[in-house]
Order: C-alpha cells, then sequence, then structure tokens
C-alpha cells in the first residue's frame, strides 16, 4: 500500500486517502474539479461518475460477470480459465485506473513537479496478485471468485510474465518503480513494449533448448491501448536547441533516420 512518507492522505481530500486502502473507503463520492474546469454541459456526466467502484464480494462478481460478456464476448456457458482471468483483471484494472485518475488529477491541482525514469529493461513480474495486495483487496476478491466456484490461485497462474529484460537492470528498474510509488513521488516510468519476453526454457532429450517467450500472444488486461498517442524512434542525428513556430525556446532532433 501506499505509505504517507512524502505527503499525508490525512491532510487530502477522500480521492487520496482511498490509496491507503480500497477496502476502507468503499462507494465514496469523487471530488468534483474546481469551479470552471468543465463545462456545464458535463454535469450530468459527473454526476454518472460521481462514485467509486464498489469492493464488496458481490459488486466484485457483478463487474466480472460483465466484462466476461460485453468486454470478452463470452457467454456463461462458454469461458476458459483464460477468459476468466483476463475478465478478472479488467475488473481490477477499473480500480487501478480510478486511483490513476484521481492521482494525476491531485499532483496536477497542486502542480508539483515530476520525475520520470527511462529504462530498457523491466522485470516487474506479474501484475495480477501484486496489484490486487496493493489496493488491500485480497480478500473482498478472494471471497468473490471463491463464491464463483474458483479460486484466485487459478486465475494468478494463467498470467504470463512479461519479463521485459535480462537481469540485474531489468529488476532494479522494476524495484525503482516500486519504491517511487511506495514513497509516493510524482514519477512515471518509460520503457520499451517488447513483443517478446527474455525466452522459454524447455527440457529436450536431457539438454536445454530456448524458445521465444511471446508474452503478448494472449493478451493483456492491464495494458491500456493508446493508437492515438505515437512516437517515432529515430536512429543517429543529434539534438540542438532552437525555437519553435512560436518562437519559443525548444529542442529539436536534427539528421539521422
Amino acid at each position: 500500500m501506499t505509505t504517507a512518507s512524502v505527503w499525508d492522505p490525512n491532510s487530502a481530500g477522500m480521492e487520496m486517502q482511498r490509496k491507503s486502502s480500497f477496502s476502507l473507503l468503499d462507494s465514496m463520492p469523487r471530488p468534483m474539479p474546481e469551479s470552471g474546469e468543465h463545462p456545464d454541459t458535463m454535469e450530468k456526466l459527473w454526476r454518472l461518475m460521481e462514485t467509486y467502484e464498489s469492493n464488496d464480494p458481490e459488486s466484485i462478481q457483478r463487474a466480472f460477470a460483465r466484462h466476461l460478456e460485453y468486454s470478452l464476448a463470452c457467454t456463461r456457458f462458454n469461458f476458459t480459465m483464460a477468459d476468466a482471468y483476463r475478465a478478472a483483471g479488467l475488473v481490477l484494472r477499473d480500480r487501478l485506473i480510478e486511483s490513476l485518475n484521481d492521482t494525476n488529477a491531485w499532483y496536477r491541482n497542486q502542480d508539483v513537479k515530476r520525475g520520470y525514469y527511462l529504462s530498457a529493461e523491466y522485470l516487474i513480474g506479474r501484475h495480477m496478485q501484486n496489484a490486487i495486495a496493493n489496493l488491500d483487496l485480497e480478500k473482498p476478491f478472494k471471497d468473490a471468485f471463491m463464491g464463483l466456484g474458483m479460486q484466485l490461485e487459478e486465475l494468478f497462474s494463467q498470467e504470463s510474465d512479461p519479463a521485459l529484460g535480462n537481469g540485474g537492470l531489468g529488476r532494479l528498474a522494476a524495484c525503482f518503480l516500486d519504491s517511487m510509488a511506495t514513497l509516493s513521488l510524482p514519477c512515471w516510468g518509460y520503457g520499451i513494449r517488447y513483443s517478446y519476453g527474455m525466452f522459454k526454457q524447455y527440457i529436450e532429450d536431457g539438454r536445454q533448448v530456448e524458445r521465444p517467450d511471446f508474452w503478448l500472444g494472449d493478451g493483456c488486461p492491464f495494458e491500456i491501448p493508446r493508437p492515438d498517442v505515437t512516437y517515432p524512434v529515430r536512429l543517429y542525428g543529434k539534438v540542438i536547441e532552437t525555437v519553435d513556430e512560436n518562437n519559443n525556446w525548444c529542442l529539436k532532433w536534427v539528421g539521422g533516420d
């Protein structure tokens, strides 16, 4: 769970107090933006979005059933354990997105200075079990899926490990992210979304064999696709100081491919 080592959640609004424990503050009203930040035509939309997702077992079950059918196009008569994992991941992602949006809104309102960490590798481990524990939702999630005849461990085993690195550097980068989150630092990590992880090991005829690890093959329910946000990656060249079309100082990459 997030600690109060940098900022005290008790001195902030309810949206940040929830970061200490989602299970202790359930179905609370969401904060409204400052006056003038949204047009009056959006008032009804704000009312529709004024409460958080509930975290009692029955609400989690209903959300799971909704995602199973409407997000994955499965029926109650025809779904696999892999489908169940993806639907459960979407249920969990809903709650992570609430925290993400509230946190970014709070930092934006406080006008904090942000840090950005770049790494070519991340060994972050599997998402689901870690996120459930960090949100303090282990008991309601366990009770919810036991009520549906499933064990959380069965769902955990369906997740592929995004092994986006070769060892020490990737694990160190993941530890940095965990530490920044634990300290409530306004930081963001950037990396490379490799289609393949390190490799998969098999034993054939008494010898170790390595094969590609296509960890994205079955999809990752925790990702948020943003097809409208793309960045060209250029090789060679250099960065120069110049001005943009409004005569403001900026950096520009010139040359290269």
